[in-house]
């Protein structure tokens, strides 16, 4: 089985590695003597070949001598190799390699999945044709607008696109690099807005704030920033006037307008959250 080979090869590499310690291997204490000899030998070619003179050389050979005395008569211990570990410390280091390799394999025969090698991976399923045209085209906007990036409406479909697909975060980038082009457009600043309000799991950040704000500053009917200045009036504790506005949105919709279902979903959502606080004793009218 796969554990029993995973098992030989790190014993292997555990005997690679505690080899050294169970042989005592030590490495050889150079006193430097060489390299004052080195020193000599290429003073001698410097006088042959007439690059120093007679007193230069002198003095300098007597201070290479000099130097080489020194070290010659340095301490004995200094240079003496040093002492081979002791032979309770090899053992330990040699058992505590064998315990880990044979806990690396529990662990892996725990927690692993040995059963997976050589099993051929799963397909991951094909996307229906709809959605691979949908794919085909969002990649081909993608490409215009890497050549042409001063296109605001083809990054709003990008980033309309995108919400749909739940990449918020990708959706934010969109609409923000078409507000860039076009900055004076409420509806970029409610969509960046709910871009920002669902990347951070319909909790009211600051960012989305900002945006629906600047969107009510550009037209104050827009219905998307309304709806969602609406929510985060209600999270910051004031369910009555939330309530107000997301009526007010009812009173001035046309009958069959789309978003009507929404809101009065979310007016009913209102309502019931305030029942069950009342019950509960969160809520107690004086």
């Amino acid at each position: 089985m796969i554990w029993f080979l995973i098992a030989a090869l790190a014993s292997l590499v555990a005997l690679v590695l505690v080899l050294p310690v169970m042989r005592g291997v030590r490495g050889d204490v150079s006193d430097g003597r060489a390299v004052f000899d080195g020193q000599l030998a290429e003073l001698a070619r410097d006088r042959e070949l007439g690059f120093i003179d007679e007193d230069a050389a002198r003095q300098a050979e007597l201070d290479i001598r000099r130097r080489m005395s020194q070290a010659g008569t340095g301490d004995a211990a200094a240079l003496a190799p040093p002492a081979p570990a002791s032979k309770w410390l090899r053992h330990g280091l040699v058992g505590g390699a064998g315990v880990s390799v044979i806990l690396a394999v529990i662990i892996y025969m725990l927690i692993g999945s040995p059963f997976l090698v050589g099993m051929t991976p799963a397909r991951a399923p094909e996307l229906p044709p709809e959605a691979q045209a949908v794919m085909a085209e969002l990649e081909n906007l993608r490409n215009e607008l890497a050549e042409r990036p001063d296109n605001p409406q083809g990054w709003a479909v990008l980033g309309q696109a995108y919400l749909r697909m739940g990449r918020y975060g990708d959706a934010a980038t969109a609409f923000e690099t078409a507000i860039n082009w076009e900055p004076g457009s409420a509806f970029l600043f409610a969509a960046l807005g709910q871009a920002r309000l669902f990347e951070t799991g319909g909790i009211m950040s600051a960012a989305a704030r900002e945006a629906f704000a600047r969107a009510l500053d550009i037209d104050p009917l827009d219905v998307r920033a309304r709806f969602f200045m609406a929510e985060a009036v209600y999270q910051d504790g004031d369910r009555e006037a939330a309530l107000a506005s997301w009526q007010a949105i009812l009173d001035s919709a046309a009958p069959d307008a789309a978003y009507r279902g929404m809101v009065e979903a979310r007016i009913a959502a209102a309502l019931a959250d305030g029942e069950a606080a009342a019950l509960s004793g969160d809520e107690i009218e004086p």
